[in-house]
Formats: C-alpha cells, sequence, structure tokens
C-alpha cells in the first residue's frame, strides 16, 4: 500500500452544456459523483508480473535518460542501444532561439512567459517560422493556459492575423469529438496555397498520439521547457514518494524526476518533425536557456546531435548563411526536382 496513493475525486457536471449554463442558477440540474482513485507512485509494481519473461524490449525514442527508466521499473537492462536517426543529417534543421527581435533575451520559463515583450517574441518567432515553411507548421506550447494567453496578446498587437495571412491557424482542442473536427481541417489546410499552423500542448495528443508525415509538419516550434504542473496531486504525491524513498529504492529525487518529464515531453514533441527516412523538417527550440549545456544533456541523442552549436538570436535565425529559411529553400528545391 505505500506504493499506492489515495484520491477521492469530486465531479460535478450538467447533463448538456444548455443546462450547463442554467446550473449557475439552478443547482439542483447538476450531477456530482465522487470515485476512489489509487494512483500508483511506483511504475515497478506492475512491470515485476513481466519479469517471468525469458526476454524483454523496450523500444522508444524517448527512454532516455536510462538510468531513470532503470529506478522506476525496479529492473536492470543490460544490453542497451541507442542508434543514430536514421533521417541523413542533411534533411533536418534543428536550431534554438535565445533573443527576441532587439535583442533581448527570450526566456520561457513560467514566469518569462507571463510578460508581453516575450509573448510578442514568441510571437515573432512563429510569424518567421510560417513565412519561410511551406505546408504544415506545429507549434508545442506547455499548457492550454499560455496558448490563451498568447493568443489574446497576438490579437491585441495584430500579430494574430499576421499569422493567419501566412497560414490558416487552428488550436488543439480538449474534448476529442472537437479534436477530431479540428485535425481534419488542419490536415486538409497543409496542402492548400497558404498550408496551416497548428497550436498545441505538450502531453496532448498532437504531440504524442500523432503521425504527422511529410507536409503535415515541415516544421516543428517548441517553446519553453514543459515541467510537469506541481500543483497536481498526482505530480505532487510522486514527489513527495520519490524523496521519501530516493535512497532504499534508488529512485531520482523530485526535482530530477520533474526533470526527466520535462524533456521526455520535450522530446515526444520534437519526434513529430521527421516521421520516416524520405522525410525532412526543421525544428526551432525557442528558449534562451538552450545555449547552455544543462539544458540540452536531456534531449534525444539525435536531437544533440542535429543541434550542434546552432544556436540563433533572433537577426541570425533570419540572415545567417545556417538560416531555417536557407534550409527551407533547398529541400523546397530538391522535392519539386524529385518530383
Amino acid at each position: 500500500m505505500d506504493d499506492f496513493t489515495p484520491a477521492l475525486v469530486r465531479t460535478v457536471t450538467g447533463p448538456d452544456s444548455f443546462s450547463w449554463r442554467q446550473s449557475q442558477f439552478n443547482k439542483s440540474i447538476e450531477k456530482e459523483t465522487l470515485s476512489l482513485r489509487l494512483l500508483c507512485m511506483n511504475p515497478a509494481v506492475v512491470f515485476e508480473s513481466l519479469k517471468v519473461s525469458r526476454c524483454i524490449i523496450l523500444a522508444s525514442g524517448t527512454l532516455t535518460p536510462l538510468i531513470s527508466l532503470h529506478s522506476e521499473l525496479g529492473t536492470d537492462f543490460p544490453l542497451q542501444v541507442s542508434p543514430n536517426h536514421v533521417i541523413p543529417p542533411d534533411r533536418v534543421w534543428i536550431g534554438s532561439l535565445s533573443t527576441c527581435p532587439g535583442g533581448v533575451r527570450l526566456e520561457c520559463s513560467a514566469r518569462g512567459a507571463g510578460e508581453a515583450r516575450v509573448q510578442d517574441g514568441v510571437g515573432a518567432a512563429l510569424r518567421s517560422v510560417c513565412r519561410v515553411t511551406p505546408h504544415g507548421v506545429l507549434c508545442f506550447l506547455p499548457s492550454y493556459t499560455l496558448m490563451n494567453k498568447l493568443v489574446n496578446r497576438w490579437k491585441e498587437t495584430g500579430l494574430w492575423d499576421e499569422l493567419n495571412e501566412l497560414k490558416h491557424v487552428l488550436m488543439e482542442a480538449r474534448n476529442a469529438r472537437d479534436h477530431s473536427e479540428v485535425m481534419e481541417e488542419y490536415y486538409s489546410s497543409v496542402c492548400g496555397v497558404r498550408g496551416a499552423l497548428l497550436l498545441a500542448v505538450y502531453r496532448g495528443k498532437v504531440s504524442e498520439g500523432m503521425d504527422f508525415r511529410d507536409h503535415q509538419a515541415r516544421a516543428v516550434v517548441t517553446v519553453g521547457v514543459p515541467y510537469p504542473n506541481t500543483y497536481d496531486m498526482a505530480v505532487k504525491e510522486k514527489m513527495k514518494y520519490n524523496d521519501r524513498y530516493s535512497a532504499q529504492r534508488h529512485l531520482l529525487s523530485s526535482s530530477e524526476w520533474l526533470l526527466v518529464q520535462a524533456y521526455r515531453a520535450l522530446n515526444q514533441a520534437v519526434g513529430r518533425c521527421v516521421r520516416h527516412r524520405a522525410d525532412w523538417g526543421g525544428v526551432l527550440l525557442i528558449d534562451a536557456r538552450f545555449s547552455s549545456p544543462h539544458y540540452t544533456q536531456h534531449l534525444s541523442k539525435w536531437v544533440r546531435n542535429f543541434l550542434g552549436n546552432n544556436h540563433h538570436t533572433f537577426e541570425s535565425l533570419e540572415n545567417s548563411s545556417n538560416s531555417l529559411e536557407s534550409f527551407m529553400q533547398t529541400m523546397t528545391l530538391r522535392d519539386s526536382e524529385d518530383v
């Protein structure tokens, strides 16, 4: 029982959207349910039953760092392989962006993302990517809250209209029905004259459960480092659990565990860009922190290899010989010659 945390969850729903609005005045319409959930703090509990197997193979592009995998599953994996990406290096461009237009530091931490100049800098960078990238562009953000803040700010400044002139802009939906409609619209728009831009969130359906091949994602833009929400009960209890048993069970400390979760989500999002050997695309990591080795060490091996020292200011992103625009022009020309 030490490996589980009980949670009593209270859910309030209305019969439909209309009566939900009415429920603000008539509480009798609301339906309240209580459910008891047992949150598993230790994945090794589940993995234990698999150990009778003679051979277990775990394969994923986001298993790193492996030390976390060993401790969380309570298992040693004596054979480990971390091969290079199947994509040739000339078909992928990966870079980071550290400044806003004018040279102001662009740090997309929880505090920094609340500043108007940072929101404007993210918008300017996204506009630049949409201007030079054909077809589909994906942009991943840490939360729906930040997505709404950015959209509201960009509507005030007029940048939202500029983005819509460059691309057909869509936003990831929270519920399954709306999500299907949004994705249908995105897929039908990517090959149009403008192409499409999809704003999404880390750990959502778009970042982890969907395949974006060829024209569907010629560029992926990531904003910030997506640390889990420490106010979420499951996250909070997991952090307590790890600190309590870190020495006894060789678990990561709560701070190390948070870092691993952040980079797993980031690596998942980046992986939407190139999906097969003949694919190609660009990835822009927006956050000044990526210019420091401390913030790149947990990126997937293939991402680190392609990134190298390709760190940009806003000016060099647009004007250097290794700019995203020059890569897009080269690859677009190759595509037309192959046809």
